[in-house]
């Protein structure tokens, strides 16, 4: 419910993707870079089929035809057959979960990134 603005990176101000993402890892003491195609550098890229919660999602952005990361999201839960849920920050809904499969996502998926240690998986638990 956290509105949408763009720069954004706390819940007094609101979020914008990248932003959301880096709040949320900052609490739990991990560091990512200030834009979404800067967090795609980071971590171990994950296969589509091997995603977990706590994974980042990438995609393009408004432009579809780009090969740009402009989005990012974190994995919430795992669904059959290669989908996922995701929270994110969305321009007209501000914080929210969407589903890998709505067709506006699943034709910008660019790919997914695990930056969260082993040792932080006990975080991630329902």
């Amino acid at each position: 419910g956290t509105k949408y603005t763009y720069g954004g990176s706390s819940p007094s101000t609101g979020f914008d993707c990248s932003g959301f993402t880096y709040y949320v890892f900052k609490k739990i003491a991990l560091k990512l870079n200030a834009s979404s195609a800067a967090q795609y550098l980071q971590g171990t890229s994950v296969d589509k089929e091997d995603i977990r919660r706590g994974d980042l999602v990438f995609f393009k952005g408004r432009n579809s035809t780009s090969s740009r990361v402009g989005h990012v999201g974190l994995v919430s839960e795992v669904l059959p057959g290669g989908k996922f849920k995701f929270i994110h920050a969305s321009c007209s809904k501000g914080i929210c979960e969407e589903s890998s499969d709505a067709l506006y996502y699943a034709k910008r998926y660019v790919g997914a990134r695990r930056v969260i240690e082993s040792g932080h998986s006990a975080l991630l638990k329902e």
